[in-house]
């Protein structure tokens, strides 16, 4: 399972790029320098053709992206206390032990699952800075008058 933000710029602009970027942020991490004007470059000549629509379109996922990465990030709490309180209901109730355990196996390992989820998101700086770096390119490509409104469109 890829983190939700690896999945958008995989997604926008190509495995290759995701991995190429990926490597970049690794080895500026490694230098103790985040520099990403490299990625920064590399993005703004991806899609520097594109038109004002599709920026907006790819900005609208990036905006859902970030939404459903701290929407992980905020119900995984809700979702401990859930599997808590439905393990102490399975063992208060007078269910047949087999029917309990199976119950509860199959519990513990959504819940897995979930905490999962929950980590891949949560500690994915390099993709979060990836992201940003993506942000601020589609950000700069829609201020108008900035030579990149390829529809004659000002929004």
């Amino acid at each position: 399972m890829a983190s939700v933000f690896k999945k958008l710029i995989s997604s926008e602009l190509g495995e290759n790029n995701y991995n190429k970027y990926f490597f970049v942020c690794q080895k500026s991490l490694q230098n103790k320098v985040f520099d990403s004007k490299e990625i920064y470059n590399d993005i703004y000549e991806n899609l520097k053709n594109k038109d004002r629509i599709t920026i907006k379109k790819m900005q609208g996922r990036l905006n859902d992206a970030m939404f459903l990465a701290i929407r992980i990030s905020k119900t995984y709490f809700f979702s401990f206390l859930f599997f808590i309180g439905a393990i102490f209901f399975l063992i208060t109730k007078d269910l047949h032990p087999i029917i309990t355990i199976l119950s509860i196996l199959l519990m513990i390992m959504l819940f897995l699952a979930k905490t999962y989820e929950f980590i891949v998101n949560k500690y994915c700086f390099i993709d979060a800075h990836i992201v940003l770096v993506y942000k601020t390119v589609l950000d700069k490509m829609l201020i108008p008058g900035d030579g990149n409104n390829n529809t004659g469109v000002n929004s």
